[in-house]
């Protein structure tokens, strides 16, 4: 439904995709009338946040399962996470999110992934040594076209000794796994991109990795124009035809189908190709 918002042209010179911004009057009737129905009837609002809290907002209305571990600097996420779940905090699916500590990242990421086999909706917050645990379960997430989005506020990678400080050696350490990146530069972006992630992964069955610089983003308090929840409601409104689609392709003793075979060279790789 919402595809229709974006115009993807073939640059020849450049060889790279582009993004055509698209005019209002342009937009699909059905976006455009939500669009403008959300900004009349509820407002942006400029309030206090940090790169953590932003990503956290958008996060939560869209998982119905969080799987946390806590790693520096990521922890704030899965701290609220879990607050927010304790004290009855519904998303935008009218849910409170089922909240879980695992004792790994590893253990996390499987779980994300157990989720989204089944059709539940679901995130996870990690960064550095974290991240590299997650790869084996990254490469099924990605594999089996699975929409889900993972926040990490990137930091360095122990190697001679450990640091907290940032790089993006993390992030570039499961490129290869097929996941998607997407990368926010400013607190206001981990709001907005956070957005766009969840939005896109749905739109296009492939799993995110949002993050953003750990410490000088993840804990930089800034004032943006936030999204409220109403907002989040009208996003979900939107995907609704394509949630009900990742939900229809669930594991289900009602509809059974096949999973995790083994395939011949030849089959695999064009199966690798084709996801």
């Amino acid at each position: 439904m919402l595809s229709s918002v974006l115009k993807s042209v073939w640059n020849t010179k450049q060889g790279k995709w582009l993004v055509e911004p698209v005019a209002m009057k342009d937009l699909d009737v059905g976006i455009a009338a939500a669009l403008e129905k959300a900004a009349s009837e509820h407002k942006m609002v400029k309030d206090p946040y940090d790169g953590c809290l932003a990503a956290l907002t958008v996060a939560y209305q869209f998982a119905e399962t969080v799987f946390i571990f806590p790693i520096t600097p990521t922890t704030p996420l899965g701290e609220g996470a879990d607050q927010w779940a304790a004290a009855g905090k519904v998303n935008a699916f009218g849910v409170v999110p089922k909240v879980q500590q695992m004792q790994s990242e590893g253990g996390a990421a499987a779980s994300v992934h157990g989720s989204l086999v089944v059709g539940a909706l679901s995130t996870t917050f990690t960064a550095s040594q974290g991240l590299l645990l997650m790869i084996p379960n990254l490469y099924k997430i990605a594999g089996e076209l699975l929409p889900c989005v993972i926040h990490v506020a990137a930091r360095s990678l122990a190697g001679q000794a450990l640091s907290i400080f940032g790089d993006h050696s993390d992030i570039m350490a499961v490129r290869q796994t097929g996941v998607a990146l997407l990368s926010s530069h400013s607190v206001q972006e981990s709001l907005d991109l956070a957005l766009a992630s969840h939005i896109a992964t749905h739109l296009c069955s492939v799993p995110f990795i949002h993050f953003f610089d750990g410490f000088r983003t993840s804990h930089e308090i800034s004032k943006i124009e936030a999204l409220t929840e109403e907002h989040m409601k009208v996003v979900v409104e939107l995907l609704a035809d394509d949630i009900d689609a990742f939900r229809r392709k669930a594991l289900n003793p009602n509809h059974p189908s096949l999973r995790g075979t083994a395939q011949s060279g030849d089959i695999y790789f064009q199966n690798l190709e084709a996801a």
